[in-house]
């Protein structure tokens, strides 16, 4: 036996043989003393032969993509393109980020930035502090100062009683002075009056009145004198 490099006669040579008086047994390869063809587990990693990518390699054990690189050393295990450590999901080549972090990927994702609005009403998906754009300026409702772009502020608006997200609604400035009427005490001052009566009065409305209205007092005035006379 001293001098036969196989002791055992199994074919394996005995510096090769884990077990070199075993003709039954010749590999143990994670050198647990039970041989391969014993053992569940022939590289010792944790996970059973029968499920092991690599069975005989302790570190790799599955394979994602099937590329022939075990995960462990692979840099995108679900070969989405996207590197492992930069996706959200490494393990489902059809995901890759999660703006709101709710664990649904974005592209499967109802309301990709968790804003309470869907996707297909909300006029900016990746933004969770903006959903409206009345004025379609690229501006959403919550910054813009001007919702409805109709030149007048949201405040404004608001305080003069308007529509801030009708365009076609506006503060009322009967004078012009740059208040609103709800805001203008002075709204119904003598000079507005004055141009009230100009702008409503039969003088304007009805043209030559003047002249007629002369006629007639003259008319008037000597009936009147005619019947003082008699």
């Amino acid at each position: 036996d001293n001098a036969d490099n196989d002791t055992d006669g199994d074919g394996v040579p005995n510096d090769e043989d884990s077990f070199p008086t075993d003709d039954d047994a010749s590999t143990d390869t994670d050198g647990d003393g039970i041989d391969d063809e014993a053992d569940s587990d022939d590289d010792g990693d944790g996970e059973p032969d029968v499920v092991d990518w690599a069975p005989l390699d302790p570190a790799e054990w599955t394979d994602s993509d099937g590329d022939g690189t075990g995960d462990n050393a692979d840099t995108d295990d679900d070969n989405d393109g996207v590197l492992d450590d930069l996706d959200a999901f490494p393990y489902d080549s059809s995901e890759y980020t999660d703006l709101d972090g709710d664990e649904i990927g974005d592209n499967s994702d109802t309301d990709i930035d968790g804003d309470g609005v869907n996707n297909n009403v909300d006029a900016f998906p990746y933004d969770n502090t903006e959903w409206d754009d009345t004025d379609a300026d690229d501006i959403g409702n919550n910054a813009d100062t001007d919702d409805d772009g109709d030149g007048v502020t949201d405040v404004e608006e608001d305080q003069c009683g308007s529509d801030s997200l009708d365009v076609n609604s506006v503060p009322s400035d009967y004078d012009g002075d740059g208040i609103c009427d709800a805001q203008d005490s002075d709204v119904s001052s003598d000079e507005i009056k004055d141009n009230t009566q100009d702008d409503l009065g039969w003088s304007n409305a009805v043209p030559g009145f003047p002249a007629l209205f002369a006629a007639i007092a003259l008319v008037g005035a000597a009936f009147i004198g005619r019947r003082n006379d008699d």
